[in-house]
């Protein structure tokens, strides 16, 4: 370094403003015997004694193409330059704003002024733009600065798509992408990232992606696979196996079906942590028209689904446990999974929950308030009248139920009753709880009778015993049993209890329950 250099850089540390300034515009760019180092020169110029003067922020305008001017957050320098008339500064900004809003009118004022004082570029973008349609504005402006020096169209694209992604707005991100694409010589992972994030955004918010062709979303989800992206990996399986993101068809994806393909990439997504990939596993192994229909593979994917929390596979889980089950361990295991979706708002686990309970007349209200006064005589009672409320119960169930033998996370079993010889009668029965306030009850129940199972048990005696305390008491306070016990024959109640003549009572639905 030559030893004006060392003196100026001396003076510079010193504290002299027109050193320090010299020093960094020199730092900027290079040359007169300093290296070009970007940092150091804006350290330089960001010092309290120069960083307000207009030349400190022209220095730094000019000095750096529109790319780097915005990796360093020089945007208030670009603009303060702009407004002091520096033609280079006013090029930058328009072509900035121009990208960030997807028009060039945004940008144009600026434009036209830099071309007006005799920018050559900003003079050719404004010929260009002339020269097109209205609705091709914005290519024209990107295809005119391509090889420019002061700006990088490719990288500020993507530095205005990800300015767009953070402040939350997917028309602009989509567009900034497309600019990038549209001059970009090949695809780079900052890009890759951008489309596999763009398109993630709207499988959200079921937006159509318009502006980027199936090519540059599939090659840019391939890149990312590549990489070991789980999303891109289920977005593209799921597209070559012809399903639907969202509102985005596969055609809109990738350009071909691949099935095989499809379901290797739907596997590397599932094991990676996306768990809806194994329920389009299951969509792609259960149909029967596929290439690689597999029940017994379709069966594992949907419970790899449910177990994972996906609540319409919990919900089809349910559904084909319960149509095809023959005994209680099998109804259990069903309404265990219906009750999982349902609590999750899936509508249709409810609905087929509410297939199971038998219906009561008379008003809620009126039955409780009936129950707080059968509770004054006989508190046994008033806790079995509770559950054949809520729960659907027969008065044979009701009056014969062990709430601590029967409490389950998911309802109540009615167990054998040994009181009844019928068998269809007898056999035990799995109900679930359709509301929060059902569970409470039972968990009171369960509480109340496992703390009082001698005294209860002397005081309510066998079923015969227990009936006639419920004949009298009722009597006394002339209550009707309709209010509290469902009506049901043995047929009925054996429905219930059998997975295929339950099917076909609820067929309609569970028809739509298995297809949703």
């Amino acid at each position: 370094m030559r030893r004006q250099d060392i003196q100026l850089l001396t003076l510079a540390r010193q504290g002299d403003p027109a050193a320090r300034s010299k020093a960094g515009r020199r730092y900027l760019v290079g040359g007169d015997g300093f290296p070009r180092h970007v940092a150091t020169g804006i350290e330089y110029l960001s010092h309290p004694s120069v960083r307000e003067l207009p030349e400190t922020a022209c220095a730094i305008a000019e000095s750096l193409p529109l790319q780097d001017l915005l990796d360093l957050k020089q945007e208030d320098a670009l603009h303060k330059a702009a407004a002091a008339g520096r033609p280079l500064a006013q090029f930058k900004l328009g072509v900035w704003m121009a990208l960030t809003r997807s028009s060039v009118t945004a940008g144009q004022s600026w434009l036209e002024t830099a071309a007006a004082a005799g920018h050559v570029e900003a003079c050719q973008v404004m010929a260009a733009v002339e020269g097109a349609r209205s609705d091709r504005a914005l290519e024209a402006m990107v295809e005119s600065i391509q090889s420019s020096a002061a700006v990088d169209v490719v990288q500020v694209a993507v530095i205005a798509a990800r300015q767009a992604r953070e402040e939350g707005g997917l028309d602009q991100l989509v567009d900034c992408l497309r600019v990038a694409l549209m001059v970009a010589p090949r695809l780079t992972h900052a890009l890759s990232d951008l489309v596999v994030a763009a398109v993630l955004w709207a499988e959200r918010e079921k937006h159509s992606l318009r502006g980027l062709a199936p090519d540059q979303i599939e090659a840019s989800l391939e890149l990312a696979v590549v990489r070991g992206d789980r999303d891109a990996a289920c977005l593209l399986g799921r597209a070559r196996c012809g399903i639907d993101s969202g509102t985005l068809a596969p055609a809109r994806l990738a350009t071909s079906l691949n099935l095989r393909k499809g379901v290797a990439l739907l596997l590397r997504a599932a094991d990676a942590g996306r768990d809806d990939a194994w329920l389009a596993l299951y969509a792609t192994h259960a149909d029967h028209r596929s290439s690689v229909s597999n029940p017994q593979m379709a069966r594992f994917f949907l419970e790899k689904a449910a177990m994972a929390g996906q609540s319409e596979a919990q919900r089809k889980l349910g559904a084909l446990i319960l149509r095809a089950s023959n005994s209680v361990v099998e109804s259990e295991q069903a309404i265990a999974w219906l009750h999982a979706a349902a609590n999750q708002g899936d509508a249709h686990a409810q609905r087929l929950l509410g297939s199971l309970v038998l219906p009561l007349q008379g008003s809620e209200s009126v039955a409780r308030e009936a129950i707080e006064q059968v509770r004054q005589a006989d508190p046994w009672l008033a806790v079995r009248l509770t559950l054949a409320r809520d729960f659907g119960l027969t008065k044979l169930e009701a009056l014969s139920v062990d709430p601590v033998e029967g409490r389950r996370p998911w309802g109540l079993l009615v167990g054998q009753n040994p009181f009844i010889a019928q068998a269809r009668l007898s056999a035990p029965r799995a109900v679930p709880a359709l509301t929060p306030l059902a569970l409470q009850n039972l968990a009171r129940a369960a509480a109340l009778f496992e703390q009082s199972r001698g005294d209860g048990n002397a005081f309510e005696g066998d079923l015969r015993r227990r009936s006639v305390r419920q004949r009298r008491v009722f009597e006394r306070l002339h209550l009707s049993e309709d209010l509290f016990f469902a009506t049901a024959s043995s047929r009925r109640l054996e429905a219930f209890r059998l997975g295929p003549k339950w099917a076909f009572r609820a067929r309609q639905p569970l028809a739509l329950a298995l297809a949703g």
